[in-house]
């Protein structure tokens, strides 16, 4: 099989946070990263005296949690206030990340209901250098939707 020309970076991607579900605010000038983890299928076993191999079964699927890193900043609209509330009341939170943008027809990906499981309070891990603080938070959802966008 020939190598593929169609690699691309997450240079162009599209991050976004919803309160309701529905309307989405893109944070993409503030996220820097989206890691989705877990989701695993639990899975059955029994051997039978037959044969020498199991028979296996397909059980439920584990929640899914999506890390999100962004930028740290003390303005009300920004991520860090957004997702520090939704933490704080134990509030729903959505997110929302495409690759390639937010550009009709790409492939984007939008969890369902979560809660945001970690507290995304900033911290300082060196004063000496210039780096901006970040934050960080883990949203634990029940399953990520992939769709186009239209």
């Amino acid at each position: 099989m020939a190598q593929t020309t169609n690699a691309m970076s997450g240079r162009n991607c599209y991050i976004a946070l919803s309160t309701g579900g529905t309307t989405f605010t893109d944070i993409s000038g503030f996220a820097n990263s989206v890691e989705p983890d877990g989701g695993e299928r639990q899975t059955g076993s029994v051997h039978t005296a037959d044969t020498d191999t199991p028979i296996i079964t397909a059980g439920k699927r584990d929640a899914i949690t999506v890390k999100v890193k962004a930028v740290y900043t003390e303005v009300s609209t920004d991520p860090y206030t957004v997702v520090k509330t939704a933490y704080e009341a134990a509030s729903a939170l959505w997110v929302r990340w495409a690759p390639k943008g937010n550009t009709s027809g790409n492939l984007g990906f939008t969890t369902a209901s979560g809660i945001v499981k970690t507290a995304p309070y900033a911290g300082v891990s060196d004063v000496s250098n210039g780096e901006a603080l970040m934050i960080e938070f883990d949203l634990e959802t029940p399953y990520i939707t992939p769709a186009a966008i239209a």
